[in-house]
């Protein structure tokens, strides 16, 4: 009998070799296979499974690539007058034909949606306080934070008082977009399939709220809070230097050619110096926290956080017509947030930088006028202080005595968890921020802000996409009363202008720098500054206005518009560049808008130096000496200069605010201690029995970044193009959503610009120039053109998401003409939409 008995019903068992590698087969014994065979099972389990998963991941991304939309594949779409085409040229850019007005903004919401509709739902749940509810009990903060500032509030207020017209044109536009929504083939963009959710419909609501969020992200409302902090901190000795003071050898955009509505007439009641408002203390005015939680989110959208614009008459240039040019500097994102088009219906003829979300071109030209925006740094956010009645917490104090505060509850849905009930309080001065600022203490802190009233930017984009020439398109500025802006503009007749748009608040007394006791009427606002009276010019003598962001008028002024503006370094440069010039082109004008030039960095270039020959490195006293102040890639002096100045900054700025957490030392104020050569600021605290001096510390300074790698600037510098979402390693592994980083050059006060946060190396450059425009009106379809820092698309697997950055790095310009048989010739794209059944 057998030491192994067969098993019951079952076949003969098999007999083991003590050792089958060393005995080998057993003669007439069955060979034991079993470990091989289920090897060979698993082998082929696991190679199903790999391909099984290979299978899934090729299914997954051409689902997701499904979302990149078929620009030849027509729709039939409700609503429409007559048919519209919509042809797209090499980079996809739309020139859509439209019978009408509202046939053509019913087209670009389908055409807007096709591209950008993850983006669009992202600007309207930031202005509604609704992220939460797509992406967790995280985001709760944020959605409080937002439903306190009320952007949706004031866009449905907005909505309300809309005139016919302008409603109708929003309406088509949101049943476009409705359209793509519905009817679309394929995948949503990959966001909304990572979120698991789909888009509402699109309201008119919704378009005005894109308006709302871009005057958030422009408002003026950190620096005064700061400011405040910094006087608590350490003095109002030393926070003088933190005023950002426009230097008295700083060019105005305007310089004596300045008009407005009864200059020389009287001023309004002196301004009391901010030195002279009530001060608040530190802890009750800081930064709210969850505003930089939000900021990646709202950011982007700016319509211009710094820009350059200039124009140029045509006894200046080669045509005899007048030149623009425009570059407008927001934070860098992918996708960014401008859109290219050209639009065709009605009375609307036009090409340029559309907005997701709004159908018309906001930064562009026709074919007989241009115009460019920047951002004219209008102080249109005041805080009051308000006090709390001790017997009753549901008043607040005014000057007649105790009234009630207003209060609402905004329900907040998270995702995969209940609703939330949180109450906003208001008063007459604006909301109460404190309530959703942790830090502000025992103080009740209230906003009023201009665009949390009605506003009527819609209308006015749409008389200027109708103007013909300068007279007309002034005319329909004078409804652009959001968000603030400098609009500089020229016609094919010749006339080059500017006027400063958007509502500028006329206060009692105060320019509200700082915060001010909410009962007293000390900063309360009295009225906005009519339109004749807001800075402008038409045909200046120079024959070329300039606008980067620097003050527009000089202190004859009568009124307050800001308390800060950019220093005048890209201003002076701009005009530096046009003011012996004749017979300029387009091109050599995209040329003027790479330049990289700083003579921020000229100025205080002589500091430098003088640190290296204290620190006998002659070799780096001669590099210095030697640089011309171009922020160019191949620079290892602008690697040696920039650095220096930011280990400078820190080391005289930030020792005097002790071991807190705030710091704020602005690179205006490093500016005034080196102007004067020293100050208080200079004495390192640390060392009591010791006061140092501004070359001791410079030479300090310098020599610590000599102790490290000098890279080229480029190396040094590189620009980063980040999406919402492309923090999410698998999203990012998987769809590549962030661009970049790549080298780069410029610095902060150039005219190419390139905003880096010093804080890190290397140095990141997350913000610049987020579309180019250069157009003369001589020939509007055959000189200048635009670019994009990405592309149009929004989807990541498109070809088009990042097809422009190569452009945008080297200067090129791509035309998109307005002349029909000229934009027939580069179409690759034909899409028709006609009318449903």
């Amino acid at each position: 009998m057998s030491d192994f008995p067969e098993q019951d019903g079952g076949p003969p068992a098999q007999v083991l070799s003590p050792d089958p590698r060393a005995a080998g087969p057993v003669p007439g014994v069955p060979i034991y296979r079993g470990p091989r065979r289920w090897l060979r099972r698993i082998g082929l389990f696991l190679g199903g499974l790999v391909v099984l998963l290979a299978v899934a991941f090729f299914a997954a991304r051409g689902y997701i690539r499904s979302a990149a939309p078929d620009y030849d594949r027509g729709d039939r779409i409700a609503g429409l007058g007559a048919e519209v085409q919509v042809w797209r040229d090499s980079l996809a850019v739309p020139h859509v034909w439209a019978a009408s007005e509202t046939d053509l903004a019913r087209a670009m919401g389908y055409v807007h949606a096709q591209d950008r509709l993850f983006q669009m739902e992202l600007f309207r749940r930031a202005a509604d306080g609704r992220m939460a509810e797509v992406m967790g009990e995280a985001l709760v903060p944020t959605d409080r934070f937002l439903r306190t500032v009320g952007m949706g509030r004031a866009a449905a207020e907005t909505e309300r008082r809309l005139d016919p017209g302008t409603r109708a044109l929003l309406q088509a536009y949101a049943d476009g977009v409705n359209a793509w929504i519905q009817g679309h083939p394929g995948a949503l963009p990959p966001e909304f399939v990572a979120l698991r959710y789909k888009p509402e419909p699109w309201t008119v609501r919704n378009s005005l709220s894109v308006g709302k969020v871009m005057a958030w992200d422009l408002a003026d409302w950190n620096n005064g809070l700061d400011l405040q902090r910094a006087v608590d901190a350490v003095g109002p000795a030393l926070a003088r230097d933190l005023v950002d003071a426009y230097p008295d050898w700083g060019i105005t955009t305007l310089g004596a050619d300045g008009q407005w509505k009864g200059k020389g007439g009287a001023a309004p009641a002196a301004r009391p110096a901010a030195a002279g408002q009530t001060p608040i203390a530190a802890a009750d005015v800081t930064l709210p926290e969850i505003a930089e939680r939000t900021a990646f989110l709202l950011e982007s959208l700016s319509a211009a956080r710094a820009s350059n614009a200039w124009v140029v008459g045509g006894e200046r240039t080669k045509s005899g017509k007048p030149i623009l040019a425009n570059d407008t500097h927001l934070a860098l994102r992918a996708p960014g947030v401008w859109y290219l088009a050209a639009l065709h219906g009605g009375g609307v003829e036009t090409a340029g930088m559309t907005i997701p979300g709004i159908p018309l071109v906001v930064i562009g030209h026709g074919k007989t006028v241009a115009w460019g925006f920047t951002n004219a740094m209008t102080d249109d956010v005041d805080f009051f202080v308000e006090e709390v009645n001790p017997a009753d917490s549901t008043q607040y104090r005014t000057a007649e005595g105790w009234a009630s505060f207003d209060i609402r509850e905004e329900r907040i849905a998270v995702k995969g968890g209940e609703t939330l009930v949180r109450r906003v309080r208001s008063t007459r001065n604006g909301p109460i921020l404190s309530d959703v600022e942790g830090r502000a203490g025992k103080k009740v802190l209230a906003m009023r802000w201009t665009a949390q009233d009605p506003s009527t930017e819609v209308k006015a984009l749409l008389g200027m996409n109708r103007a013909r020439n300068a007279a007309e398109f002034t005319a329909a500025l004078r409804d652009f009363n959001n968000p603030h802006q400098n609009v500089l503009f020229a016609d094919a007749e010749g006339n080059i202008g500017y006027w400063m748009a958007g509502r500028v608040p006329v206060r009692a007394a105060g320019d509200g720098r700082l915060p001010v006791p909410g009962w007293t009427g000390q900063g309360a606002w009295t009225r906005y500054l009519d339109f004749d009276e807001h800075p402008h010019v038409l045909n200046p003598a120079d024959g070329f206005i300039v606008s980067a962001n620097n003050r527009q008028v000089g202190p004859e002024y009568p009124f307050a518009i800001a308390n800060h503006w950019a220093a005048p370094y890209r201003a002076q440069r701009i005009r530096d560049m046009l003011v012996d010039a004749r017979g300029l082109t387009a091109a050599d004008v995209a040329r003027q808008q790479m330049d990289v030039r700083d003579l921020f960095a000229q100025r205080y270039l002589p500091h430098a130096v003088r640190a290296a020959e204290q620190l006998g490195d002659s070799a780096t006293a001669r590099l210095l000496r030697g640089w011309n102040g171009e922020a160019s890639m191949d620079s290892r002096a602008a690697t040696i200069f920039y650095s220096w100045y930011e280990v400078l900054r820190s080391r005289v700025g930030l020792d005097e605010y002790g071991e807190g957490p705030f710091r704020y030392f602005p690179d205006a104020a490093l500016a005034a201690v080196l102007e004067r050569g020293g100050g208080a600021w200079v004495d390192d605290v640390k060392t009591k029995d010791k006061v140092e001096t501004l070359d001791e510390l410079s030479a300090a300074a310098l020599k610590r970044v000599l102790s490290g790698p000098t890279e080229p600037w480029g190396q040094r510098l590189q620009t980063r193009m980040d999406h919402p979402m492309g923090s999410v390693p698998l999203l990012e592994r998987f769809l590549k959503l962030n661009v970049g980083p790549f080298p780069s050059g410029g610095a902060h006060n150039t005219v190419n610009v390139s905003g880096y946060n010093a804080r890190f190396l290397p140095f990141v450059s997350s913000w610049g120039p987020s579309q180019r425009h250069v157009v003369d009106l001589a020939r509007v379809d055959e000189e200048g053109g635009f670019v994009l820092p990405t592309g149009q698309s929004g989807i990541p697997t498109s070809p088009h998401y990042r097809d422009q950055l190569e452009m945008w790095r080297g200067g090129r310009l791509w035309s998109v003409p307005l002349d029909r048989a000229r934009a027939e010739a580069r179409a690759v794209h034909r899409m028709t939409l006609r009318p449903a059944r």
